[in-house]
């Protein structure tokens, strides 16, 4: 079943989801909960034109995509904080214009000969080790950043006028909280493709609200679950031979599924057994 992790590319395919699932998990419910799930689809847009940006002069577009999509992520705080525009507004003015001048780049230009299929749905099974070492310091970026913010973020997450209140700096947690978001979407788009990439954020929040009771289990039971699910959804795709990518989300979506049954199982056994209890 395991015999995939014989093959270095395998094992560097896993390690560098596992980080990306790892610091999207972390992310996903400070990000679902305040309903800014969008923002992560809309820095996947903002990314595709970043990486073609930076494919048109460098074989490494990582360093021209990360400062294209941090100024875009700055760009959409400044709008819904400052222009008094709604948050997914704000996201879809700066990710339909962002998208369009990517699209706009490669129709014009005749010497880009990279597959605009690979960054719409990526490439893991070709990453490298510097693409891993940026996926381990970004997943140590955002965990140092939680363990930091902690508390200022629930508080936030769940009633910014109760936290600017305390004396929360909620400007500077929504700047960051963005341009983290940024960092991993530019991390991830090459490896799971810029229409995939928001899954990730996404789902592990959505498939662990279902059972836990607390916001600590709905963080590190989504943590739980988008490792596991990356994990069956690599050794699925190399067994079957399935685009990697789709493959893991297809497990996302299978435990969401599962976990919205036993939800309901778990509610129908609580009303029968309340008049008992009653009695």
């Amino acid at each position: 079943m395991f015999s995939f992790l014989q093959h270095t590319f395998m094992v560097y395919a896993l390690l560098l989801a596992l980080l990306i699932a790892l610091a999207a998990a972390l992310l996903s419910p400070f990000l679902v909960l305040s309903k800014q799930s969008l923002i992560a689809d809309g820095m996947a847009h903002i990314a595709f034109t970043g990486v073609v940006i930076g494919l048109l002069f460098s074989n490494e577009p990582l360093y021209i995509a990360l400062p294209f999509a941090l100024l875009a992520s700055i760009a959409i705080t400044f709008l819904t904080e400052r222009a008094n525009l709604d948050n997914d507004a704000a996201i879809g003015v700066v990710s339909v214009f962002a998208l369009a001048l990517g699209l706009i780049i490669i129709s014009k230009s005749d010497g880009f000969n990279r597959s605009v299929e690979s960054l719409l749905v990526g490439s893991l099974l070709t990453v490298t080790v510097p693409e891993i070492i940026g996926a381990s310091v970004l997943a140590l970026l955002v965990i140092c950043f939680i363990l930091i913010f902690y508390r200022k973020l629930i508080i936030t997450t769940f009633d910014v006028t109760h936290a600017r209140f305390d004396g929360v700096n909620t400007m500077f947690l929504k700047y960051a909280l963005s341009a983290l978001t940024s960092i991993f979407v530019v991390v991830g788009v090459r490896a799971i493709g810029a229409l995939l990439i928001s899954a990730f954020i996404l789902f592990p929040t959505l498939i662990s609200r279902q059972l836990s009771k607390s916001f600590n289990m709905t963080l590190w039971g989504g943590v739980i679950i988008s490792l596991i699910a990356t994990f069956i959804g690599i050794t699925v795709s190399y067994h079957f031979t399935l685009p990697t990518g789709p493959a893991i989300i297809m497990v996302f979506t299978t435990f969401l599924v599962v976990a919205y049954i036993i939800r309901i199982i778990i509610a129908k056994r609580r009303l029968k057994d309340a008049p008992n209890a009653r009695s």
